[in-house]
């Protein structure tokens, strides 16, 4: 018995901590809640665009699903797809390449889909306001809402937001969105539609509202792809570090970093940048938007110059070869803080700068570029999808903070995958709140947590063993001693002080201690001839009337029969007294109230053209900059000249069903 009892408890302490410490006893601090796991999107294995090449993932799009290719954008919260119409048409090339659809991602046909919901064409940013609107991004996009799967075996939700494009630039590919804004049209009675992530967190389909990225570089090892993870991150891809940044307040551009410097070292050393900036940290747009003496400081690094007919920085491939071979290095440092705190840094070689344009950013088949922008003021300087292939990314909308961290690159590394909680479901108490930061030790605990939390967990473990044998010994002792009732002593009974009996006829218990062996009604003068307690029968005989409402809850003390008490008097030598009727004291429960929990809110499906919703006054929390209703009829943005008439507010270009 004693073997078994000290077997399980120990036992019990080793799976408690494998289930804290994962199942290498310590690496893994793992959700609370263990039916969500972070989910892990497998990219397409395609290194492609025409200004890459970028590792890209796949969209299962429509009913039936029609596959389609596409990268990952960080700033916005809905998907693009290039439509068959007219992605590969005249009318949006002079010249239609021969592997347009190939090279685009493949084409998405919503004439094909039974899902297809249009809601109009729409611009995806207006007034300087939206979706890439510093950088002066303009986009023609038919919206709708359609059934949406990520990567080949990715969840699939239904009535996503889903925007179709035709022309080449600035998206040469589609986009899925990782932003958890929802997407506001204020032309359909300001209709929002949540993103992708926020209904996954709604469905209970992931645990958090966050997510991990890095974009591949095809220049590593034998190729290594982009990595995409919902709520959590894989610590094997990434160099740990002190750093953590927090959200800035602009939705649209809420990834930023303060970038305290930029260093150059190749065949010289030279500062690049030496007062720091902030900056956005977007996979949209491949460049690096920086300020015209940082370019100046770049192109003096390079030898590089900017072409004017294409507005890159074009590399002719004698100069490429040379740079090549320079082991030419650039190293970005990235705080919080304008200058000193906790810092990290990013190195990318030049081989990460080394990217292909191709028609129709340049007129030839193809061109090697350097991917640099001159920033026109603060709010264009971004670090762009470059600068991903040597960085791996975190973002946490709940508790607004996000991690940069420098790419790891060891061949073979296992993954390691690390589930981010919810902040609701997880507070700073029980050491999962910090663990979506990919920077820092918050996803491992460390040699002395690991030996804190086992020898607790021993601890625990012997004191349930000891408190298991205590509890045995004594229900054996309360067995023997019922099994052999005592014989009387006359010497107690005839003592003179002893055994005087109390004039009081009654005593007040609580309702914890009425019939226990320490009240007069559990003592042998109290038990009938059959040896139970005239407080047990008693307390059995009223238990059917106490109730939980407050009503007829009293409780009763046991009183001595009669008879009973004229024998024992009689035994003792006393004389009867008159017996006394004491009132009983009343016990009631505390007031209070019902309490009503309030039903969460939950999102409606969109069964097509969504209903208008009506605002209150002072109401903001549909209001959304992502969407706009700027645009034209046609699809050419090269072709302004065909309207310059702005959308009305109130109405789509293309309604419903024209």
């Amino acid at each position: 018995m004693c073997r078994r009892i000290g077997v399980s408890p120990l036992l019990s302490a080793w799976i408690a901590a494998h289930s804290v410490l994962g199942n290498d006893l310590g690496t893994v601090v793992r959700s609370p809640d263990d039916s969500s796991k972070a989910v892990v999107i497998s990219p397409s294995e395609y290194f492609e665009g025409n200004d890459g090449p970028w590792s890209t993932f796949n969209l299962r799009v429509g009913t039936p699903e029609q596959d389609v290719r596409v990268l990952v954008s960080t700033a916005s919260p809905e998907s693009f797809v290039v439509l068959s119409d007219y992605g590969c048409s005249t009318s949006v090339f002079d010249v239609v390449p021969g592997n347009c659809a190939i090279s685009r991602g493949l084409l998405f046909n919503p004439n094909q889909s039974s899902s297809w919901h249009e809601l109009g064409l729409f611009g995806i940013n207006e007034n300087g306001v939206g979706l890439e609107a510093n950088l002066g991004y303009s986009q023609r996009s038919e919206f709708a809402t359609e059934t949406l799967g990520l990567g080949l075996t990715g969840p699939t939700l239904e009535n996503q937001t889903v925007a179709g494009i035709a022309t080449a630039e600035p998206f040469y590919l589609g986009l899925f969105g990782l932003n958890n804004q929802p997407v506001n049209f204020t032309s359909l009675g300001n209709f929002s539609s949540p993103s992708f992530l926020t209904t996954l967190k709604d469905k209970g389909m992931i645990p958090s509202l966050s997510w991990s990225y890095t974009a591949g570089a095809k220049y590593r090892l034998k190729q290594v792809y982009g990595q995409l993870i919902l709520s959590g991150y894989d610590s094997s891809r990434f160099v740990e570090n002190s750093a953590s940044f927090s959200m800035a307040g602009d939705i649209t551009r809420d990834l930023v970093v303060v970038l305290q410097s930029i260093s150059y070292s190749g065949s010289t050393s030279s500062t690049l940048l030496s007062d720091p900036i902030d900056i956005f940290i977007d996979s949209n747009d491949p460049n690096l938007w920086l300020p015209g003496d940082v370019c100046d400081a770049f192109e003096e690094a390079f030898g590089i110059a900017i072409d004017d007919k294409s507005g890159l920085y074009l590399v002719n491939e004698t100069h490429h070869n040379t740079l090549l071979d320079s082991d030419a290095e650039v190293t970005f440092r990235l705080s919080d803080v304008d200058s000193g705190g906790d810092t990290v840094r990013i190195v990318l070689p030049y081989a990460a700068f080394d990217l292909v344009a191709q028609y129709p950013l340049v007129n030839n088949n193809k061109s090697y570029y350097f991917p640099l922008k001159r920033a026109a003021n603060s709010t264009q300087y971004t670090l762009g999808r470059t600068f991903l292939q040597e960085a791996y990314l975190s973002a946490d909308y709940e508790r607004r903070v996000f991690n940069v961290s420098a790419c790891s690159w060891v061949a073979g590394a296992e993954e390691n995958i690390v589930t981010i909680p919810s902040k609701d479901t997880c507070d700073s108490g029980n050491g999962c709140s910090g663990s979506g930061s990919s920077g820092g030790n918050n996803g491992r605990l460390n040699g002395g947590a690991i030996a804190g939390i086992v020898i607790g967990a021993l601890a625990a473990a012997i004191i349930v063993a000891v408190a298991i044998v205590f509890m045995i010994r004594r229900q054996r002792k309360k067995k023997a001693y019922a099994a052999h009732e005592p014989e009387a002593d006359m010497a107690v009974i005839t003592g003179p002080v002893h055994n005087h009996h109390s004039t009081r006829t009654g005593k007040y218990y609580s309702p914890d201690t009425i019939g226990t062996s320490t009240d007069a009604g559990g003592s042998e003068v109290n038990r009938d001839i059959h040896g139970v307690s005239t407080n047990e029968a008693s307390s059995t005989a009223e238990s059917g009337r106490q109730e939980l409402d407050g009503q007829g809850t009293e409780v009763v003390p046991a009183t001595i029969s009669g008879e009973n008490e004229s024998q024992m008097r009689q035994a003792h030598g006393e004389e009867e007294m008159p017996a006394e009727s004491p009132t009983p004291p009343v016990y009631h429960e505390l007031g209070g109230k019902e309490i009503t929990k309030p039903e969460s809110g939950i999102v409606g499906d969109l069964g097509g053209p969504p209903p208008a919703v009506e605002r209150e006054q002072g109401d903001d929390h549909l209001d959304s900059p992502f969407v706009s209703t700027l645009g034209s009829i046609g699809w050419d943005d090269r072709r302004e000249d065909g309207s310059s008439d702005l959308v009305s507010p109130t109405t789509p270009v293309v309604p419903h069903g024209s």
